[in-house]
């Protein structure tokens, strides 16, 4: 059960999960499917440098496993991913991004603070965050049969304990966070950018 708690954990990890977004924004926002894949290439190049950052400190000895299991070490992946984001921001200033993402970013900036927080107090599960608010925004923007993909939170959280990278609570309040991120970014979208979005 270990190798399966494994794969489960690799599959729905934040890199994996993330790669999709935004395409899924853009294309729900604009209804064209080629802009929509240019920005999610585009938008691979930031996500994958977190990546590599983590494979490099890896190796180095700078952080304990790829999960950045160790709560005292991730204060510099945050910092890393602060760095990121902000590139990211710039770059869809500078080439006109879809205003879209500019909300997506508002998220991730949202979440990157609110998760360094909680990080002081508890070791809150960033991948079972990550698929929480994954699998509401995909409810939210398409309904229909997307509220299967709520079952795959339980069986990440499974996993994750079950590897003992997390605790029950962990996963929880990491689940918890997921939700308040979305809710958060959908009033600010709904009541407040809705009308920079669709411009």
């Amino acid at each position: 059960m270990i190798n399966f708690a494994r794969s489960v954990s690799f599959l729905l990890s934040p890199l994996f999960v993330l790669l999709p977004i935004p395409y899924i924004l853009v294309s729900r926002f604009t209804d064209n499917h080629i802009y929509a894949i240019k920005w999610m290439i585009f938008s691979y190049i930031f996500i994958l440098a977190i990546a590599v950052f983590i494979g490099v400190g890896v190796l180095l000895g700078i952080f304990s496993n790829f999960d950045v299991s160790k709560r005292e070490q991730r204060p510099l992946l945050f910092t890393f991913t602060a760095l990121i984001i902000f590139s990211y921001l710039v770059s869809l200033l500078i080439f006109d991004g879809p205003k879209i993402l500019f909300m997506a970013v508002f998220a991730l900036i949202l979440g990157l603070i609110i998760i360094a927080i909680v990080n002081q107090w508890v070791k809150a599960s960033i991948h079972v965050a990550i698929l929480t608010s994954s699998v509401l925004l995909m409810i939210i923007l398409y309904k229909g049969y997307y509220f299967l993909f709520l079952l795959l939170i339980p069986l990440l959280s499974w996993a994750r304990v079950k590897m003992r990278e997390h605790t029950i609570l962990e996963t929880v309040v990491g689940s918890i966070f997921g939700v308040l991120l979305t809710v958060i970014v959908y009033v600010a979208s709904r009541y407040f950018l809705i009308g920079m979005i669709y411009n």
